[in-house]
């Protein structure tokens, strides 16, 4: 499986950018978002939240177009995975400074990141979690405030019962 740096990552988005016929607002989520943070190496996929729903139709039209070589996940209006992401997470969202003249990037906020990877809490879920906690020295009461902010697609007690596991173990 091929890794996707941060510089592949920003190659994959220039045709993109140079086709878009409006411009669009990206939202990094999961490991593309850690990735662009620099506190990952390399994301084994591409998953953006794309909050407007003509942005997210003239993404997904050039999508099927251009082929990008890898998979690019992504969600329209506040979802990424299976979380319902709250009202203030554009604004919490960091710029991310490109050469793109149509697509303006923004990265989830990392507690944003780590609350959207608790239902699923797989293995690399949880390492990123981990990752996350640490490098931005993020307390249990922030991570419990903002995870009460979250509504899941799935199932509400997978959820409740993830972040009472993952609150244990790094609290």
């Amino acid at each position: 499986m091929t890794r996707v740096t941060k510089s592949k990552l920003l190659s994959i988005l220039e045709p993109f950018d140079g086709q878009l016929h409006h411009k669009i607002l990206l939202i990094a989520v999961g490991g593309t978002a850690m990735t662009l943070l620099g506190i990952k190496a390399s994301t084994k996929d591409v998953d953006f939240n794309i909050p407007n729903r003509t942005d997210y139709n003239e993404f997904h039209r050039l999508y099927k177009r251009i082929v990008p070589g890898v998979e690019i996940d992504h969600w329209g209006s506040n979802l990424v995975f299976s979380e319902v992401l709250p009202a203030d997470y554009i604004d919490k969202a960091s710029d991310y400074k490109t050469s793109f003249k149509n697509i303006k990037l923004k990265i989830l906020h990392p507690l944003d990141i780590m609350c959207s990877k608790i239902s699923r809490s797989s293995d690399a879920d949880i390492e990123d979690i981990e990752t996350c906690i640490k490098t931005y020295k993020l307390n249990k009461n922030s991570i419990t405030n903002r995870a009460k902010l979250y509504e899941q697609v799935g199932n509400d007690r997978i959820f409740s019962n993830n972040l009472a596991i993952i609150l244990e173990r790094f609290f």
